[in-house]
């Protein structure tokens, strides 16, 4: 209790000398019109008509001003009311008794009711920035709010600096601060920002600045930093520093819901873009599908499998196009998230053989073998889906290897899994692009013109799809190595 009678005596000493003024005058005319009354009212009631009026201007007067107030109608009471009168001497032991109470209610009666005073205030105070807080639809009406109610609340010219949904503070104070800051000051305030610790004024970190920054802190990272400056006054009473840390705890709760709000309704704008992009890109990519088989057809028709003439020049290139949409539409198939290999019984062999024949025209005179043991046996997969991602590795090797390149497909079980290889003795892939090779878009440096980069990132997609792995290397004696391991069933062999 002693303490906190301190802790008020010193934040109300810079109270205004008109508080200590009416005190004074309204303990001196209360005190002058009882003196009046003298004979008929007994001085033991004069005390608590003092002692009233003392608990009435502790409704309105700082702490100060009413233990001064308390303290002037105990000598007025003593001097002018208890017997001997006009002398501070006490006669009585019982009157020395009812001084020395009468001193300590009312002071302690005064300090009791401005502190109740003051808590009233301050929760009034908390409730209207809550409730602005909570009004504001914005990141901006979050800190003009906050700015408003500091400076009022406090007296004070604050700046207010934000961050960025990133993570990232802003350079510069938010357009609604009263505070003006120079270049220094948003330096300590992004030190505060990283750090949050307070600095700056009247603290022992970089009190050059004139301002007192805070920092405002929340579950995820730093949301911001705001800065004071309590002008003549070197910084803001201990009495009143715990109520603007819950100002700040009060605006860092409405930062993080608004830059959730924010993240949100980007994210879902994101979404519908992307839902967006994926129809249209389906419904372009499924237009040209229909064309572009009717040409490879006619085409066909007009070259009897011949591709010398004008007429084959037209098939390789349909066909070049009819593989661009079906990549495509596999790429569009596996971005979203709805592809689920039909599983079945296939002969690996065939399997190979399958992809090879329908490869057979970009291969060009590339010689194609295939080694499958002759006892392996049926393994459960989605032939579509592998046959595609083979006749992309085969095309890929079309791309990366000689006209004379021989490029080599096997397929073997080992404890329970599906390896299948393709290989070939051309130049191999650089080191450095090993790591890339399975991602959309990208092509070898270096590499000569054609293909989308897309083949071997949907030939990641279907061996993921089965649950299994795809890996890139190149070969001890020379060339490119893809390995895909998968896990399977196997068909129990027959007698």
């Amino acid at each position: 209790m002693t303490r906190s009678l301190a802790v008020m005596m010193r934040s109300s000493v810079g109270a205004p000398a008109r508080q200590y003024a009416v005190a004074a005058v309204c303990v001196v005319l209360l005190s002058g019109a009882l003196y009046a009354f003298v004979p008929p009212v007994p001085y033991q009631s004069v005390s608590l008509l003092l002692l009233f009026a003392v608990a009435l201007l502790s409704l309105t007067l700082d702490v100060g001003p009413v233990v001064a107030a308390a303290t002037l109608s105990a000598l007025i009471w003593n001097f002018f009311f208890i017997p001997p009168h006009f002398t501070l001497v006490i006669g009585q032991t019982t009157d020395i008794i009812l001084f020395l109470t009468y001193f300590v209610i009312a002071s302690i009666t005064g300090v009791l009711t401005t502190r109740v005073r003051e808590r009233e205030h301050r929760a009034g105070e908390l409730y209207r920035l809550t409730r602005e807080l909570v009004e504001a639809a914005s990141l901006d009406a979050v800190a003009a709010a906050a700015v408003r109610n500091i400076d009022r609340t406090f007296g004070v010219r604050t700046a207010v600096y934000l961050s960025s949904i990133d993570g990232e503070v802003f350079t510069m104070p938010h357009p609604s601060s009263t505070l003006v800051t120079n270049g220094r000051d948003d330096t300590v305030a992004a030190w505060v920002y990283w750090n949050e610790r307070k600095a700056g004024r009247a603290v022992d970190i970089l009190p050059s600045v004139r301002p007192t920054f805070y920092p405002v802190s929340g579950p995820r990272y730093p949301l911001g930093v705001v800065g004071i400056d309590t002008g003549p006054r070197e910084r803001l009473d201990a009495a009143t520093e715990p109520l603007l840390q819950n100002f700040i705890g009060q605006i860092a709760s409405a930062l993080e819901r608004e830059q959730l709000n924010e993240l949100t309704r980007r994210t879902a704008v994101f979404a519908e873009s992307e839902k967006l992009y994926r129809t249209l890109f389906s419904s372009i990519s499924h237009e040209l599908r229909t064309p572009v088989a009717a040409i490879v057809t006619a085409a066909e028709s007009l070259t009897g499998g011949n591709v010398t003439d004008i007429g084959g020049e037209i098939r390789i290139a349909a066909e070049r196009l009819h593989r661009l949409v079906e990549n495509l539409l596999d790429i569009t198939r596996l971005e979203s998230g709805r592809l689920a290999p039909a599983l079945d019984w296939c002969d690996a062999g065939d399997l190979l053989r399958s992809a090879v024949l329908k490869a057979r025209t970009v291969l060009g005179d590339r010689a194609v073998t295939t080694d499958v043991p002759p006892d392996m046996p049926l393994v459960k997969l989605d032939f579509v889906l592998m046959e595609q991602a083979f006749i992309n590795l085969l095309v890929n090797a079309s791309l990366y290897t000689p006209a004379d390149a021989v490029v080599t497909l096997a397929a073997r079980v080992e404890s329970g899994h599906g390896v299948f290889t393709v290989s070939d003795n051309g130049p191999g892939f650089p080191e450095s692009a090993l790591k890339h090779l399975f991602t959309k878009f990208y092509r070898v440096p270096g590499s000569r013109a054609g293909g989308t980069g897309l083949g071997l990132s949907i030939v990641k997609g279907f061996v993921e799809a089965h649950k299994g792995t795809v890996a890139a290397s190149n070969a001890p004696a020379g060339g490119a190595l893809f390995t895909i391991t998968i896990p399977t069933e196997t068909h129990p062999t027959e007698e």
